[in-house]
């Protein structure tokens, strides 16, 4: 990538200071930053996103800008196993750890490593809860929006209640079908490549 095509994507004229190339460096990556660290994980979105992370690095590489990484490492994931509830939590508590871990940095070359993760978790996912549900009915159900997401707290309480046999109120039962609907829908949508 060249100079100005640079300060292009940063929207800088053609000689800005040093401190003015720093700081639309910085708020071009936070803008990032912030998508991945608050957005509802929709792969094809979020891999958008991740390519611009690495077109961002090129930019901090061709203007001579760096930013804090306090820490590289991607952090430990743990398996989706167990019924469809403890995978509800354990993905959650995985999206939680690379948040925390993106939360620690804005070199664009970290957040790349981390945001590629995120992406690869959210689609073992949703290839996990959509093979699981793949004999549940769900031609009756109402589509929910992609970013509509249920929270994992409630759908994994919904998930165990359904497990065990106990009663759920008829908008429960309805929202959870919804839920799987919505995954299964994000799940046959994703690109994997």
């Amino acid at each position: 990538m060249d100079r100005q095509t640079a300060l292009l994507v940063l929207q800088l004229p053609d000689a800005p200071s040093p401190d003015e190339i720093h700081d639309a460096f910085e708020e071009h990556v936070f803008g990032l930053r912030d998508f991945l660290f608050r957005q509802t994980v929709i792969p094809q979105v979020f891999r958008a996103k991740v390519d611009r992370l690495l077109v961002a690095t090129e930019i901090g590489e061709t203007l001579g800008v760096e930013l804090p990484c306090l820490d590289a490492n991607v952090p430990d994931m743990a398996p989706l196993e167990g019924t469809a509830a403890r995978v509800v939590r354990t993905h959650s508590e995985n999206v939680g750890s690379l948040r925390t871990a993106m939360a620690a940095t804005l070199d664009p070359a970290c957040l790349t490593r981390l945001g590629e993760c995120l992406v690869r978790m959210q689609l073992q996912y949703l290839r996990w809860m959509s093979t699981w549900s793949a004999d549940r009915a769900l031609d009756e159900v109402h589509a929910r929006p992609m970013r509509d997401e249920w929270s994992p707290s409630e759908l994994a309480a919904a998930l165990e209640a359904e497990r065990t046999g106990q009663l759920s109120s008829a908008e429960t039962s309805q929202r959870l079908e919804e839920e799987i609907l919505r995954i299964r829908t994000l799940d046959a949508t994703a690109v994997t490549a």
